[in-house]
Formats: structure tokens, sequence, C-alpha cells
């Protein structure tokens, strides 16, 4: 097999984790490929996610403007997306975490999160408070679990606070989400999910501020 420079580039990341895509593609388990592969030749174009915190579909939309070039999601974000604090996922903010968590420079805050996140230490986005999740769903949850995959397995039908500020029913009411996820799938559950809406449009707004709308042709004879 002629592996591919994505294909390595995304190996080396610590970005990939097979459990994750294989659970959510069974064609892939029952055609017995190489996950990765699978995700670097059709997986990333069909919005397959490479780990939990990774959502190509929405990442391409807002950053690459729909990629029409069909670039990977995941190598950009690699290449230039993380410096320039592009969020992998609606509820991941790389410069908060790296800001709040005091990495060393060079050090991946996605990959650092995935790789401590069953630790219960770190949280993945500034509206998520930890210790008051913690204090209220703690035993819910157990050890050595990831607490933020807890909200998003659960948050939708059960309106459950991310923190005291948050008022997760009322903003489900103000914005009519539903309460019926249409599947168990990760996405399904997260377009019920109060937080996880509030934390996409948080999103955009911020990349409008940071990159200026094209103006349209029509608009260098107005500006003369």
């Amino acid at each position: 097999m002629t592996v591919s420079p994505d294909y390595r580039l995304i190996a080396r990341s610590g970005l990939f984790d097979p459990n994750h895509y294989l659970l959510e593609s069974p064609d892939v388990v029952a055609d017995g490929c190489d996950p990765l592969e699978h995700f670097c030749r059709f997986g990333a174009r069909e919005g397959r996610r490479p780990n939990l915190y990774f959502d190509p579909g929405w990442y391409a939309s807002l950053y690459l403007g729909g990629n029409p070039d069909g670039v990977n999601p995941v190598c950009h974000y690699l290449r230039t997306g993380e410096r320039q604090g592009f969020r992998p996922v609606p509820y991941f903010e790389p410069a908060w975490y790296a800001r709040t968590y005091a990495l060393r420079p060079g050090t991946s805050p996605l990959r650092h999160y995935l790789e401590h996140r069953r630790s219960q230490r770190y949280a993945p986005n500034s509206r998520f408070d930890l210790a008051h999740y913690l204090a209220c769903y703690g035993a819910e949850i157990g050890a050595n679990r990831d607490a933020f995959a807890h909200l998003l397995r659960h948050g939708a039908r059960r309106d459950l606070d991310s923190g005291a500020a948050f008022d997760a029913a009322a903003y489900r009411v103000r914005h009519g989400l539903s309460r019926r996820p249409a599947s168990p799938l990760v996405a399904d559950q997260e377009a019920c999910n109060p937080l996880v809406h509030s934390l996409a449009q948080q999103a955009r707004e911020e990349f409008d501020r940071r990159s200026p709308r094209r103006r349209p042709p029509w608009w260098r004879w107005f500006s003369r």
C-alpha cells in the first residue's frame, strides 16, 4: 500500500481514534479495511469523524468555505488551523485550552485533551464548568470517564446544565431545540444540545469578527 502524505500526517498527530471511527462506521468494520486509509480516501469527505472532538463537515463549512478544493480538514487543522485558534468542533477551544492549562509551545491542545480527557482534570471549552458538572453528575459518570462526553450523550434529552451560569432548558425553549434526538449518533445528539448550539454560534461569530466577509464584486464601484 502506498501511504499518502495525509495518512502519514494524521497517523503521527494522535488525532485519529480508530475505535471511535469504527464504532460509528459499521460498513468499514464489515469491509475489514484500514480505518485511517478509509478516512483519508473517503471518510473525511463524507464527514465521518476521526475522533469525538473533530467534525470534518462542520470544520470545512465554517473555515474552508465548504471545502471546494477537497482539502482533508484534519490536515488543514494540523498544518494551520489549530495555530489560528480554529475549533475542530464547536465545543473544543484550542486557544483557550492552551492558555488555561499552560501548555508548552508546540503541544497540540486537541491531542493533549484527547490523551487526558478521562482524567477529569481538563475541560474542553470555557463554558463547561468541570467542577460544577462533576459535583452534580460525578457519581453517575464514574471514574476514568470523559465528563463532557456525558453531556453530549445525555444533555439534549435531560437539559443538563454545563455550569451554574447556563440554563439549558431555557436556552432550548428560546431557540426551539428538540429534546428528541433523531438517533444515538453523536451528530444527532449535538443537533439538539443547547450548549453545543450556543458554542457553534459563538464559533461562527468569532470567525466572522476575525475574517471580514468577502465583499461582492460590485462593492468596488461604490468605494471609489
